[in-house]
């Protein structure tokens, strides 16, 4: 009986290992050399396929394409992860309880924080950008959560500290690395396909204590066959393979009657006859089944998620910024190679020597203070020998070659400098460069969010609703992301609503409305308390602050209606005083007349006196 269910098992191992193999070469001969070469410029790794003649001596790797590629994924994980909630559910018209909306939202918010989804997408994006596919796989687990508490002492009033142990459901994400990955070639997405397999190599241990578990059934796991995925550099050495077992995770459909145990190996496998079901099959080291049975999900859902950097039409693997600044890297370290090699000839000094009138044994040495023994005129036995200078054009031409790399990627930080093009140091220049670039990282933003952000939420949502339905109610939710600008955009926002500012009277609504805006899109770290403030000063005053205004206002009114009394009285007490003020005016006049015609007739009395008097 026993022999009769291992040949059942065989039959099953059988039929999904010679699919995944066929998948498998189909990946590598496509792709492999290539993502090899795309990992290897990224990481700034020579190796001797990548020399451009058999004659280059120089191992320099550019940094240009390095730069291009961590440009991007910083621009997409800014856009990505920039605010503080990255995803939003999207309420029901007809729904007449939002608040079990943002529960959800807020719930689901926090869970996958804990989880550290963050840093997995933050991988998947470097993975999209290098080579062009990035694959996420999502694992649903129980854990056990450990806390300390305070718990009262029976009988006493004291309490003591305990542990109290807690089994949640975690979902969580795990970064795939496409040569981890296979699926059926004529396929264009994980849930078209035949199906999928995650082929990666765990430690022998985690296997064993899985088998105790009662995860995998208790089988001998065979010995292990060493499995290239790249990176010679990182292969290399001598490690225990004794220690290693490698895991194939299939994720897809298979024939009925072998996932039930009815068919044999021998058996041909026809697609009108037999009935294909979701199913999960894990075999070690590619012949030993660990486990299978049924897809557990209610969804039917398989717990992989992907997405094109750079759409390629009608395929699976897609098109990522070292592909796209491929051409251009090539050229450029060849040129900068042959530069140094050029150096080395032009710089350091070489010596043409006539061996035979040099002294029998002697080791011929070209350095400062260094005494040459020669049989004869040292004239006629040495030469220097001069190659040229090297050409100063090649600056330029490396930075025409930086430029090409900036415009197959589009990544701003690989620009040229200014004496390469004159635009580069004009703000119109830079504008429409930097207007460009944010088009196509919006591109691929709204690929990765389409394909990639939004179908993770929703099957993290169905596997918490399956397995932790206390936590999460059944209902049909909506997701949307959310999705902030760029560094690089919110550099030219920020200078944008600046000057728009400048051109708004202030004070207005407009104004108003454009400074909290300026704010949002800062990195001030005491933003939300300067919104707050500008958001307190543009609300409408409320009733007791309308009233007070109103009798402040009244009372001001009172006031200025009596000054302006006050002001009347004055001036009509003004006018009935003025016929006083005209009639002692002209008695005035009056007795300074009378006073000054008396003063004359006193003067003429005198003048005649002292005429007399000179007479006599």
């Amino acid at each position: 009986m026993a022999k009769e269910n291992t040949d059942k098992q065989k039959a099953l191992t059988s039929w999904i290992m010679g699919r995944v193999e066929q998948w498998e070469q189909h990946r590598n001969s496509n792709y492999k050399d290539k993502w090899d070469e795309y990992y290897r410029l990224w990481r700034g790794i020579w190796s001797a396929s990548d020399k451009s003649r058999d004659s280059e001596k120089s191992r320099l790797v550019a940094p240009a394409l390095q730069q291009a590629i961590e440009a991007t994924v910083a621009e997409l994980e800014e856009a990505t992860f920039g605010r503080s909630r990255w995803f939003d559910l999207s309420d029901d018209f007809l729904d007449t309880n939002p608040n079990e909306s943002l529960y959800i939202r807020n719930l689901l918010h926090e869970d996958l924080e804990k989880s550290g989804v963050k840093d997995a997408v933050n991988e998947i994006l470097l993975n999209g950008a290098i080579y062009g596919t990035g694959i996420g796989k999502i694992i649903t687990e129980e854990k056990t959560e450990i806390r300390p508490v305070e718990v009262p002492v029976e009988g006493t009033l004291t309490t003591e500290r305990t542990v109290q142990e807690t089994t949640v459901v975690d979902v969580r994400l795990e970064a795939v690395s496409p040569k981890e990955f296979v699926i059926d070639p004529s396929a264009t997405t994980v849930k078209e396909a035949l199906g999928c397999a995650h082929v990666v190599t765990k430690p022998r241990y985690q296997i064993i204590q899985g088998i105790e578990e009662g995860v995998y059934e208790d089988k001998v796991l065979g010995s292990y066959e060493r499995q290239d995925f790249g990176f010679d550099d990182e292969n290399s050495g001598m490690v225990s393979e004794d220690d290693k077992v490698k895991i194939i995770e299939y994720w897809g459909l298979v024939p009925e009657r072998l996932l039930d145990g009815k068919g044999n190996a021998n058996d041909d496998f026809d697609y009108e006859s037999d009935k294909l079901v979701e199913a999960v099959v894990t075999i070690a080291n590619d012949s030993v089944l660990l486990r299978a049975f049924r897809n557990p999900f209610m969804m039917q859902d398989r717990p992989f998620v992907s997405y094109q950097h750079d759409t390629v039409p009608n395929k699976f693997w897609g098109r990522g910024v070292a592909e796209k600044g491929y051409n251009p890297q090539k050229a450029l370290d060849a040129e900068l190679r042959a530069r140094i090699d050029s150096l080395a000839l032009t710089t350091h000094p070489m010596m043409g020597l006539d061996a035979t009138r040099l002294p029998r044994g002697v080791k011929f040495e070209v350095k400062p203070g260094k005494t040459i023994l020669t049989n004869g005129d040292p004239r006629s036995v040495l030469m220097p020998l001069n190659f040229g200078q090297t050409n100063n054009s090649t600056f330029t031409e490396a930075a025409e070659l930086e430029r090409m790399i900036q415009m197959g990627t589009g990544a701003m930080d690989s620009q040229t400098s200014s004496n390469a093009n004159p635009r580069n140091s004009t703000a119109s220049g830079m504008s429409m460069m930097q207007a460009a670039s944010i088009k196509r990282q919006k591109r691929t933003l709204m690929n990765f969010q389409s394909n990639f952000l939004i179908p993770f939420i929703n099957q993290a949502v169905w596997h918490k609703i399956q397995f932790d339905p206390l936590r999460y109610p059944a209902t049909d939710y909506k997701f949307i992301p959310y999705s902030s600008l760029g560094i690089m955009a919110k550099e030219l926002e920020q200078a944008q609503m600046i000057q728009m500012l400048s051109m708004i009277p202030q004070g207005s609504k407009a104004f108003g409305v454009l400074l909290s805006a300026v704010f949002d899109n800062s990195s001030l770290h005491n933003k939300a308390e300067l919104l707050a403030a500008l958001q307190e000063m543009n609300q409408p005053p409320s009733e007791a602050e309308q009233m007070m205004s109103q009798l402040q206002m009244q009372k001001v009114q009172l006031e200025n209606a009596q000054m302006q009394a006050d002001v009347e009285n004055t001036i009509s007490e003004t006018q009935r005083n003025i016929p006083e003020v005209e009639h002692l005016k002209s008695e005035t006049i009056l007795n300074l007349a009378t006073a000054q015609s008396k003063t004359s007739t006193i003067g003429g009395a005198e003048a005649l006196k002292v005429v007399n008097d000179k007479n006599d």
